[in-house]
Protein backbone atom coordinates (compact mmCIF):
# COMPACT_ATOMS: atom_id res chain seq x y z
CA UNK A 1 0.00 0.00 0.00
CA UNK A 2 1.22 3.14 -1.24
CA UNK A 3 1.88 5.85 2.04
CA UNK A 4 1.71 9.40 2.02
CA UNK A 5 4.82 11.32 1.85
CA UNK A 6 6.49 13.15 4.84
CA UNK A 7 7.83 16.32 3.56
CA UNK A 8 9.08 17.39 6.59
CA UNK A 9 11.53 15.33 9.35
CA UNK A 10 8.84 14.59 12.55
CA UNK A 11 11.87 15.23 14.52
CA UNK A 12 14.03 18.67 13.86
CA UNK A 13 11.45 19.70 11.24
CA UNK A 14 13.31 20.01 8.05
CA UNK A 15 12.71 19.35 4.23
CA UNK A 16 12.97 15.11 3.84
CA UNK A 17 14.88 14.04 1.26
CA UNK A 18 13.87 10.81 -0.95
CA UNK A 19 17.10 8.21 -0.23
CA UNK A 20 16.25 4.85 -2.01
CA UNK A 21 14.16 4.04 -4.36
CA UNK A 22 12.88 0.53 -5.08
CA UNK A 23 11.75 -2.04 -8.14
CA UNK A 24 8.32 -3.64 -7.09
CA UNK A 25 8.78 -6.76 -9.23
CA UNK A 26 12.81 -7.99 -8.88
CA UNK A 27 13.49 -6.08 -5.08
CA UNK A 28 16.55 -4.19 -6.42
CA UNK A 29 16.92 -1.27 -3.96
CA UNK A 30 19.32 1.70 -5.09
CA UNK A 31 19.85 4.21 -2.58
CA UNK A 32 21.32 7.77 -2.26
CA UNK A 33 20.32 11.62 -2.54
CA UNK A 34 17.55 11.87 -5.15
CA UNK A 35 16.72 15.43 -4.27
CA UNK A 36 14.12 17.78 -1.48
CA UNK A 37 10.43 15.72 -1.75
CA UNK A 38 9.20 19.34 -1.14
CA UNK A 39 11.61 20.76 -3.52
CA UNK A 40 10.42 17.99 -6.07
CA UNK A 41 7.01 18.63 -5.53
CA UNK A 42 6.84 22.70 -5.64
CA UNK A 43 8.89 22.50 -8.41
CA UNK A 44 6.19 20.37 -10.21
CA UNK A 45 3.92 22.37 -9.23
CA UNK A 46 4.91 25.75 -10.46
CA UNK A 47 5.54 24.39 -13.53
CA UNK A 48 1.89 24.03 -14.22
CA UNK A 49 -1.40 26.03 -13.71
CA UNK A 50 -4.67 25.15 -12.69
CA UNK A 51 -6.19 24.67 -15.94
CA UNK A 52 -3.25 22.05 -16.42
CA UNK A 53 -4.18 20.02 -14.08
CA UNK A 54 -7.69 20.02 -14.77
CA UNK A 55 -6.69 19.29 -18.54
CA UNK A 56 -4.41 16.45 -16.53
CA UNK A 57 -7.15 14.93 -14.44
CA UNK A 58 -9.33 14.80 -17.24
CA UNK A 59 -6.83 12.69 -19.60
CA UNK A 60 -6.37 10.70 -16.48
CA UNK A 61 -9.96 10.22 -16.06
CA UNK A 62 -10.30 9.31 -19.73
CA UNK A 63 -7.30 6.65 -19.29
CA UNK A 64 -5.74 8.82 -22.12
CA UNK A 65 -8.12 8.01 -24.88
CA UNK A 66 -8.13 10.99 -26.94
CA UNK A 67 -11.46 10.27 -28.33
CA UNK A 68 -13.39 10.11 -25.24
CA UNK A 69 -11.47 13.60 -23.98
CA UNK A 70 -12.62 15.14 -26.73
CA UNK A 71 -16.02 14.60 -25.90
CA UNK A 72 -15.35 15.31 -22.23
CA UNK A 73 -13.65 18.61 -23.02
CA UNK A 74 -15.32 19.71 -26.59
CA UNK A 75 -12.13 19.91 -28.54
CA UNK A 76 -11.08 19.02 -31.38
CA UNK A 77 -8.00 16.41 -31.72
CA UNK A 78 -5.36 19.16 -33.03
CA UNK A 79 -5.96 21.03 -29.67
CA UNK A 80 -5.63 18.09 -27.24
CA UNK A 81 -2.08 16.80 -28.78
CA UNK A 82 -1.54 20.97 -28.80
CA UNK A 83 -2.19 21.05 -25.11
CA UNK A 84 -0.30 17.97 -24.51
CA UNK A 85 3.01 19.22 -26.00
CA UNK A 86 2.41 22.45 -24.53
CA UNK A 87 2.53 20.37 -20.93
CA UNK A 88 5.14 18.69 -22.07
CA UNK A 89 7.32 21.71 -23.23
CA UNK A 90 6.33 23.14 -19.54
CA UNK A 91 8.08 20.43 -17.83
CA UNK A 92 10.69 20.25 -20.05
CA UNK A 93 10.05 17.03 -22.04
CA UNK A 94 8.90 19.01 -25.74
CA UNK A 95 9.79 21.57 -27.88
CA UNK A 96 9.34 25.45 -26.94
CA UNK A 97 6.12 26.83 -27.23
CA UNK A 98 5.69 28.33 -30.95
CA UNK A 99 3.39 31.05 -32.15
CA UNK A 100 1.87 29.53 -34.98
CA UNK A 101 0.76 32.19 -37.81
CA UNK A 102 2.52 35.02 -35.86
CA UNK A 103 1.50 38.42 -37.68
CA UNK A 104 3.93 41.01 -36.18
CA UNK A 105 2.15 44.12 -37.69
CA UNK A 106 -1.29 44.96 -39.20
CA UNK A 107 -2.33 48.41 -40.44
CA UNK A 108 -5.42 50.22 -38.95
CA UNK A 109 -7.20 53.46 -40.55
CA UNK A 110 -6.53 56.23 -38.48
CA UNK A 111 -10.69 56.33 -37.83
CA UNK A 112 -11.07 53.35 -36.74
CA UNK A 113 -11.84 53.38 -33.05
CA UNK A 114 -12.78 50.11 -32.35
CA UNK A 115 -11.42 47.34 -29.46
CA UNK A 116 -9.90 45.34 -32.05
CA UNK A 117 -7.94 48.41 -34.08
CA UNK A 118 -6.73 49.26 -30.50
CA UNK A 119 -5.59 45.45 -29.53
CA UNK A 120 -4.20 45.47 -33.22
CA UNK A 121 -1.97 48.72 -32.57
CA UNK A 122 -0.88 47.60 -29.18
CA UNK A 123 0.06 44.71 -30.33
CA UNK A 124 1.93 45.82 -33.66
CA UNK A 125 4.01 48.05 -30.98
CA UNK A 126 5.78 44.76 -29.99
CA UNK A 127 5.98 42.63 -32.93
CA UNK A 128 2.91 41.23 -32.36
CA UNK A 129 3.98 39.08 -29.40
CA UNK A 130 3.76 39.81 -25.88
CA UNK A 131 3.33 38.31 -21.69
CA UNK A 132 0.17 39.34 -20.33
CA UNK A 133 -0.60 38.98 -16.71
CA UNK A 134 -3.33 36.60 -15.62
CA UNK A 135 -5.81 36.88 -12.28
CA UNK A 136 -4.84 33.98 -11.18
CA UNK A 137 -1.82 31.84 -12.47
CA UNK A 138 1.66 32.14 -14.67
CA UNK A 139 1.69 35.18 -17.31
CA UNK A 140 0.20 34.02 -20.14
CA UNK A 141 1.67 34.55 -23.76
CA UNK A 142 -0.57 35.93 -26.75
CA UNK A 143 -0.20 36.86 -30.35
CA UNK A 144 -1.34 38.02 -33.26
CA UNK A 145 -2.82 36.46 -36.43
CA UNK A 146 -4.37 38.26 -39.09
CA UNK A 147 -8.15 36.89 -37.74
CA UNK A 148 -7.39 37.54 -34.11
CA UNK A 149 -5.04 36.37 -31.03
CA UNK A 150 -4.20 33.39 -29.69
CA UNK A 151 -2.63 32.64 -26.78
CA UNK A 152 -0.42 29.34 -24.83
CA UNK A 153 -3.36 29.08 -22.10
CA UNK A 154 -5.85 27.45 -24.51
CA UNK A 155 -3.82 26.93 -28.34
CA UNK A 156 -7.09 26.33 -30.11
CA UNK A 157 -8.68 29.17 -29.23
CA UNK A 158 -8.43 32.37 -31.43
CA UNK A 159 -10.07 35.50 -30.07
CA UNK A 160 -11.68 37.08 -33.09
CA UNK A 161 -11.62 40.70 -33.85
CA UNK A 162 -14.99 41.26 -34.33
CA UNK A 163 -16.05 39.36 -30.88
CA UNK A 164 -13.37 41.69 -28.98
CA UNK A 165 -15.58 44.65 -30.64
CA UNK A 166 -19.00 42.64 -29.63
CA UNK A 167 -17.79 42.46 -26.14
CA UNK A 168 -17.00 46.10 -25.82
CA UNK A 169 -20.85 46.89 -27.62
CA UNK A 170 -22.36 44.78 -25.20
CA UNK A 171 -20.33 46.26 -22.70
CA UNK A 172 -21.00 49.65 -22.79
CA UNK A 173 -25.14 48.76 -23.31
CA UNK A 174 -24.97 47.54 -19.70
CA UNK A 175 -23.44 50.59 -18.42
CA UNK A 176 -19.66 49.60 -18.57
CA UNK A 177 -19.80 46.36 -16.31
CA UNK A 178 -19.49 43.14 -17.91
CA UNK A 179 -19.45 39.78 -15.81
CA UNK A 180 -17.25 37.18 -17.23
CA UNK A 181 -19.09 33.96 -16.12
CA UNK A 182 -16.10 32.30 -16.66
CA UNK A 183 -16.18 30.10 -13.01
CA UNK A 184 -19.90 28.88 -14.09
CA UNK A 185 -18.92 28.06 -17.90
CA UNK A 186 -15.71 26.10 -16.24
CA UNK A 187 -18.38 24.30 -13.84
CA UNK A 188 -20.81 23.02 -16.36
CA UNK A 189 -23.41 25.05 -15.89
CA UNK A 190 -25.77 26.27 -18.47
CA UNK A 191 -26.48 29.24 -20.79
CA UNK A 192 -29.32 31.34 -19.20
CA UNK A 193 -29.34 29.60 -15.69
CA UNK A 194 -29.15 32.30 -12.95
CA UNK A 195 -25.19 31.18 -12.45
CA UNK A 196 -24.72 31.91 -16.07
CA UNK A 197 -26.92 34.88 -17.50
CA UNK A 198 -26.93 35.64 -21.20
CA UNK A 199 -25.53 38.59 -20.75
CA UNK A 200 -22.64 37.45 -19.40
CA UNK A 201 -19.13 37.47 -21.71
CA UNK A 202 -19.04 33.81 -22.02
CA UNK A 203 -22.75 33.10 -22.40
CA UNK A 204 -23.01 36.68 -24.72
CA UNK A 205 -20.40 35.13 -27.02
CA UNK A 206 -21.05 31.67 -26.95
CA UNK A 207 -24.83 32.43 -28.10
CA UNK A 208 -23.88 34.99 -30.69
CA UNK A 209 -20.50 33.61 -32.19
CA UNK A 210 -19.95 29.80 -31.26
CA UNK A 211 -23.34 27.97 -31.87
CA UNK A 212 -24.27 27.52 -28.26
CA UNK A 213 -28.45 27.68 -27.53
CA UNK A 214 -29.74 28.54 -24.21
CA UNK A 215 -29.48 24.89 -22.23
CA UNK A 216 -26.41 24.52 -23.27
CA UNK A 217 -23.15 23.87 -21.57
CA UNK A 218 -20.13 25.61 -22.69
CA UNK A 219 -16.18 26.44 -22.91
CA UNK A 220 -14.34 29.16 -20.52
CA UNK A 221 -13.20 31.39 -23.26
CA UNK A 222 -13.94 35.06 -21.20
CA UNK A 223 -10.65 34.52 -19.00
CA UNK A 224 -8.83 35.03 -21.99
CA UNK A 225 -11.03 37.81 -23.66
CA UNK A 226 -10.91 39.64 -20.79
CA UNK A 227 -7.54 39.76 -20.03
CA UNK A 228 -6.21 40.14 -23.25
CA UNK A 229 -8.68 43.30 -23.37
CA UNK A 230 -7.38 44.53 -19.69
CA UNK A 231 -3.95 44.02 -20.58
CA UNK A 232 -4.30 47.03 -23.76
CA UNK A 233 -6.04 48.91 -21.21
CA UNK A 234 -9.47 48.76 -22.66
CA UNK A 235 -11.45 47.29 -19.46
CA UNK A 236 -9.90 46.26 -15.82
CA UNK A 237 -9.98 42.63 -15.19
CA UNK A 238 -11.45 42.30 -12.00
CA UNK A 239 -11.76 39.01 -9.41
CA UNK A 240 -15.22 38.06 -8.18
CA UNK A 241 -16.88 40.53 -5.97
CA UNK A 242 -19.28 37.54 -4.71
CA UNK A 243 -21.24 37.30 -8.05
CA UNK A 244 -18.47 36.10 -10.11
CA UNK A 245 -15.56 37.80 -12.22
CA UNK A 246 -16.01 41.24 -14.36
CA UNK A 247 -14.66 43.19 -16.38
CA UNK A 248 -15.37 47.60 -16.03
CA UNK A 249 -14.34 49.86 -19.38
CA UNK A 250 -12.40 52.56 -18.41
CA UNK A 251 -14.16 55.40 -18.99
CA UNK A 252 -12.84 56.62 -22.36
CA UNK A 253 -14.34 53.32 -23.57
CA UNK A 254 -17.27 53.27 -22.06
CA UNK A 255 -18.96 55.27 -24.85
Amino acid sequence: MSKKIVEHCPVCGSDMFISKISCRKCDIEITGDFGDVIESKNEFQSQLNSDDFSFIQAFLKDEGNISKLQETLGLGYTAIKTRLKQINTKLGKGSTMETPDLVKYIETASSDDSASAFIKDSLSKVDGVAEIPMLRGEPLKIWMTIEGVRNSGFPDLLCEWKIFDAIHKKAVELGGTMYRGDSAAQNGFKIGSKELPLDTIDAFISTEFYGKQVGDSTLRRSTYYSAIMAWAGICLNHRSDGAGGYIQLVNEWNC
